[in-house]
């Protein structure tokens, strides 16, 4: 679909399904993005998805939304990031506040810990799914490898502040590769 014939009423309304129907977090719901927004309607491209989900990581408040606002914003401008954020925050505002009700009446019940752990585990499996195919379609040579390795370790082990790494690798990507496209 042609970016001039999406309309913002689409917008609000693939968002709203991506927020009603997709669970787990952030991480997770990046695949559900990437199927629904770049595979299937073909609004965005793999390198304008990634584009985005990176300015969602590093400006403030919830990345996942970010990201939306983002692409919105891509696609139809102020409208379009309103609608993004319209869409994809009713459902969660809404289960979010009827869970936690539950949860604080349920706590300490046995299956709702059995049903946790379950899907605390497929996350995971989400979350590796959408870290091999961002880095199949993202880290093409041996220096985005070593960004992608370095970025790890250096959260992974010695606890670095995610926005300076974000920052660093910037600034080190500008003096790497600089101005080429």
């Amino acid at each position: 679909m042609k970016e001039d014939k999406i309309t913002v009423k689409d917008i609000f309304w693939k968002f709203l399904k991506i927020g009603s129907l997709s669970f787990g977090g952030v991480y997770s719901m990046l695949a559900f993005f990437e199927r629904e927004l770049v595979e299937k309607e073909k609004w965005l491209t793999h390198e304008e998805f990634v584009e985005s989900v990176a300015i969602g990581q590093m400006t403030p408040g919830p990345p996942i939304v970010n990201t939306g606002i983002c692409i919105g914003y891509r696609l139809k401008r102020i409208k379009g990031a309103l609608a993004t954020t319209a869409g994809q925050s009713f459902t969660g505002t809404l289960l979010a506040i009827l869970l936690a009700v539950f949860y604080v009446k349920s706590k300490g019940n046995v299956l709702l810990t059995s049903v946790m752990k379950g899907v605390g585990a497929a996350v995971v499996g989400l979350l590796l799914s959408i870290i091999f195919k961002m880095s199949k379609n993202t880290i093409k040579d041996l220096k985005a490898a070593l960004f992608a390795l370095t970025a790890f370790f250096a959260l992974a082990l010695f606890k670095l502040n995610p926005i300076g790494l974000i920052l660093a690798s910037g600034i080190l990507g500008l003096l790497v590769y600089g101005r080429r496209t």
